[in-house]
């Protein structure tokens, strides 16, 4: 590989990984061990046993790496907003090119701003009783329409929905989609939630259960859904709403107000449906069992008549028959009523599949192209109206301006008079004695001499 020839301008070119480790040993000698404090986010425990995490500061973050025989010292559980010391060296990781902290040590250095503010604001609402467990309300065990409050995009929208299709695709899911990041997302929240809450008087549909929350991230990122205004939106909420928000290890103040939470988007799909091919699987059971107790039943009484009209007179056949004949008669009942359950059974699974066919997006279509059809034919009549009347005022128009032109005019016997520089004549000390004149009649025109005035 040849380099271009080195100038006092242009040095030598040197490779990315000899850049990437002079900048290594530059940032180690300059900077070296050092003690910093700031604020933990994005903490994440890895499987190796090693722990990453950004220590920020408002207006600064830098990456830290805590690995494995270092952490297995540290007495803390690092969390989100956790204030800290950290004793580490900084480096740059070569493979990335990234600028971190290499942590020896950590040591708690009080409270963290927001999780100040979190603790604050979980304390005044406490006090206030929005957390007590006598206000939640009951989570319906079968609900037949669910209302979803979170962001229209993402992967957590999708999983919600094929967990609500596979565990009960009865079930009607109704989204509201709102922000769940950034300045104002709180405001767009809490308005979807009194919007659910005020369902149907605005419009949307009711719902049985409402599910709040967002996919994973650090503090910030679930900062929304740790504001007063959407902690009273929920509390004050007529719906049971179910909070699932980030991971199983993420709370937030929406989590203490609702009536239940769950440690995912997708557990609460799952807790707010009950497991319909599990409940198909228990009433088949249930069936099973009730066949096999009345056949038993039944068997059982056949061999004590039996017994009995054995040691009994001949003619107790006479005095046993009408019992004989009353258990046939329970016997037909029974199994008449179990064929009679079955066949409800069948026919809800039917109507479910129908339900679920409706709701197939070929059916929508269809659906949706016989009203543009018919939205076509509208267009295309009133058009036609619109284009009939038009013209009939076009030739209204036309005939008025007909009847008051030049050409009409003079048809009547009138003359249009011109002199020689094409100007009309409309008085007669606009001629003079002797001057050409041009006279336009209907049919042509023709030039006389003037001779004098009158």
């Amino acid at each position: 590989m040849e380099f271009p020839q080195e100038t006092a301008s242009a040095p030598r070119p040197i490779t990315v990984k000899q850049l990437v480790y002079r900048l290594r040993d530059v940032v180690g000698i300059a900077v070296g061990t050092q003690w910093v404090v700031g604020e933990l986010s994005n903490v994440k425990y890895h499987t190796s046993g090693h722990i990453y995490f950004t220590l920020k500061e408002q207006g600064a973050e830098i990456f830290c790496a805590f690995f494995k025989n270092a952490a297995a010292r540290c007495p803390l559980r690092l969390q989100e907003g956790m204030k800290v010391h950290v004793l580490g060296n900084a480096t740059v990781y070569p493979d990335r090119g990234q600028l971190q902290l290499v942590i020896k040590e950590v040591r708690a250095a009080g409270m963290g701003d927001l999780q100040a503010r979190f603790l604050e604001l979980k304390e005044k609402l406490q006090r206030e009783g929005l957390f007590d467990a006598e206000r939640k309300k009951a989570i319906p065990a079968f609900p037949r329409s669910i209302g979803i409050v979170t962001s229209s995009t993402g992967a957590v929208i999708q999983d919600m929905r094929h967990v609500l299709e596979r565990r009960a695709p009865w079930v009607k899911a109704y989204l509201l989609p709102v922000r769940v990041q950034g300045s104002g997302a709180e405001r767009e929240i809490a308005a979807a939630i009194r919007a659910w809450s005020h369902a149907p008087h605005n419009g949307l549909p009711p719902v049985d259960v409402l599910i709040v929350g967002r996919g994973g991230g650090s503090i910030e990122d679930l900062w929304n859904f740790n504001e007063e205004i959407v902690a009273r939106a929920i509390h004050e909420c007529t719906v049971p709403v179910i909070s699932a928000v980030g991971h199983d290890t993420d709370f937030t103040i929406a989590d203490f107000v609702a009536d239940l939470r769950a440690p995912t988007p997708t557990a609460a799909a799952e807790l707010a449906t009950p497991d319909g091919p599990e409940w198909l699987r228990k009433l088949g059971r249930m069936e099973q069992a009730l066949h096999a107790s009345a056949r038993h039943s039944l068997l059982h009484a056949r061999l004590k008549l039996d017994v009995y009209l054995r040691g009994r007179l001949l003619d107790a056949d006479s005095l046993l028959a009408p019992y004989a004949q009353r258990l046939d008669g329970m016997e037909e009942s029974l199994l008449v009523s179990s064929a009679f359950r079955i066949q409800q059974n069948s026919l809800l699974i039917n109507q479910l599949e129908h339900k679920l066919q409706l709701s197939h997006p070929r059916h929508l279509n269809r659906e949706r192209a016989q009203q543009l059809s018919a939205l076509q034919s509208r267009l295309f009549h009133a058009a036609t109206v619109r284009m009939t009347a038009f013209s009939s005022s076009l030739a209204l128009l036309q005939a008025r301006l007909e009847a008051h032109s030049p050409e009409q005019t003079l048809s009547r016997g009138y003359a249009l008079v011109e002199n020689e520089k094409r100007q009309l004549i409309r008085k007669t000390d606009q001629v003079h004695a002797g001057e050409k004149l041009k006279v336009r009649v209907f049919n042509g025109h023709f030039f006389v001499t003037a001779d004098k005035h009158q």
